[in-house]
């Protein structure tokens, strides 16, 4: 019989060997399950590798990735692999060379984040500071028919109103060679 580890061990597992296995120095984040981050949004998340902190906006929300003490606009950001850009309105009148405002994405949408704090030759390209690469959720990271759901309430004491929020994910595999992820 096979004993099948799951759930915060795992992921825990999942981290220590992708640590072990990795050529530079990276450290990685996998999500417990899908859509299991703990955080509101995926700079917050990133924040809690060592060596990495974030800018925060006006609001106290974070949203750049700054790697070892160098600015924000020389960490490269991927997303499955590919450069991101997102055009992002700020605040603080910065620039925003190559700054990518992880505020606009939320955590469910991820399972696993990596961060090179050195360049690889599969790189093709990475910033001074450091690479971070978001893996978005894929339908056989958990097999079969699921339904994720998370919903949040946030009291606002000063307007006296209940803010909420929610996503759904949902995916179907059929056998090892087709999945949809919604």
């Amino acid at each position: 019989q096979d004993i099948v580890v799951s759930g915060y061990r795992a992921s825990l597992e999942s981290q220590a060997n992708a640590k072990r296995n990795s050529v530079g120095f990276t450290d990685t984040i996998f999500a417990e399950d899908i859509g299991k981050f703990p955080d509101t949004n995926i700079a917050e998340s990133v924040n809690r590798i060592p060596g990495v902190t974030i800018s925060r906006e006006v609001t106290g929300e974070g949203s750049n990735v700054a790697i070892r003490g160098l600015g924000t606009n020389f960490t490269r950001v991927l997303l499955n692999g590919a450069p991101v850009a997102i055009a992002g309105v700020r605040f603080d009148a910065q620039s925003t060379n190559r700054e990518v405002d992880l505020d606009l994405l939320p955590t469910e949408l991820f399972t696993q984040l990596t961060v090179s704090k050195s360049p690889t030759p599969s790189q093709i390209e990475g910033g001074a500071a450091g690479t971070v690469n978001l893996r978005t959720a894929r339908p056989f990271d958990k097999p079969g028919r699921n339904i994720f759901a998370n919903v949040a309430a946030v009291e606002n004491t000063v307007a006296e109103k209940t803010g909420n929020k929610g996503s759904i994910l949902a995916n179907q595999t059929w056998g090892t060679e087709f999945g949809v992820l919604a």
